[in-house]
């Protein structure tokens, strides 16, 4: 039986998954930040430039512990709005590990690649001095920790990978297509509905489905081109031919009712790295936002390297 969530928790198990802590994490939107509230957030947001654009990011957790980098999905909204609900979500993980969120570029420029997103990162990680580190992707996160892997595997200790796909199939592109062409046509409302019917169980999706339509308010322009390129970005991802030359070890965790990438691209990795993984059946791509247990996984994972 699922733990009955209120909305206060909602937002704790949030991951930042799919589509970022505003939209596509299943958590509500965080409302945006003045900067008068932003000083009133406990959880300082900081940044680096990369190719003279700012790359946003927040740390916490066990300051002597190894480095944990979370990559979230694609967002309408950036998750650094939610650091503090993120934090109090994370709590297990960085008792031992000390995390760090890392965003994407505040302005995406046409034809960004899931590798440019992947080199900005490793770029990221030098700047801050962190190295041999844990990286815990989802979704689209997970995309760009497969391409850091294979360009920087001296960079990359262990990857886990959430809602996971080294491909884009025919199958997930119609949905996504459904999602740029709302996007595209400022169809906020219709957005909004088409993602959490796909992403999430119907149960949970009727639960919130107010909240994840409210979500969207406040969307801006440069949000909705930014979406639009790093959607394209994802559909045209494809890692498949090199997976097999990642060599740290790697945990998947997918979903056996996944109506976006499909279960049988968690079981692909698995089977060409010949990695551990943990299918949840009757849940679907949502199942980070989802499964009371979820980081539990991600945590013992972790600690069974050591």
């Amino acid at each position: 039986m699922r733990r009955k969530q209120s909305w206060k928790g909602l937002k704790l198990l949030c991951t930042a998954a799919l589509l970022g802590a505003s939209l596509f994490a299943g958590c509500g939107r965080q409302e945006e930040k003045s900067p008068k509230e932003e000083e009133s957030m406990k959880t300082e947001i900081k940044s680096v430039e990369i190719s003279g654009k700012k790359m946003k990011y927040f740390h916490f957790g066990n300051p002597d512990g190894e480095k944990l980098i979370v990559l979230p999905g694609l967002a309408l909204k950036s998750v650094m709005g939610s650091a503090d609900a993120i934090v109090q979500a994370y709590a297990l993980p960085a008792e031992t590990y000390e995390l760090y969120f890392i965003d994407h570029v505040e302005e995406l420029s046409e034809g960004y690649t899931i590798e440019q997103m992947a080199l900005d990162t490793l770029n990221a990680l030098k700047q801050l001095k962190l190295d041999q580190v844990h990286i815990m992707g989802v979704s689209q996160g997970a995309m760009i920790a497969q391409e850091m892997a294979l360009k920087s595997p001296e960079t990359v200790k262990s990857l886990v990978l959430c809602s996971a796909a080294s491909r884009v199939s025919d199958d997930a592109k119609e949905a996504l297509g459904t999602w740029r062409k709302l996007a595209v046509d400022r169809d906020l409302n219709g957005l909004m509905e088409a993602f959490g019917s796909y992403v999430y169980t119907p149960s949970f999706y009727e639960q919130y489905k107010d909240l994840i339509i409210a979500s969207g308010e406040g969307t801006t322009e440069l949000d909705y081109q930014n979406f639009i390129i790093a959607l394209d970005a994802l559909m045209n991802f494809d890692v498949s031919a090199q997976l097999k030359n990642i060599t740290c070890p790697v945990f998947v965790l997918g979903a056996g009712e996944d109506r976006i990438l499909g279960v049988d691209a968690s079981y692909e990795i698995m089977d060409q790295l010949q990695c551990k993984g943990y299918i949840y059946e009757g849940y679907g791509h949502g199942v980070y936002d989802e499964a009371p247990d979820y980081l539990s996984h991600v945590t013992d994972f972790l600690n069974s390297l050591k």
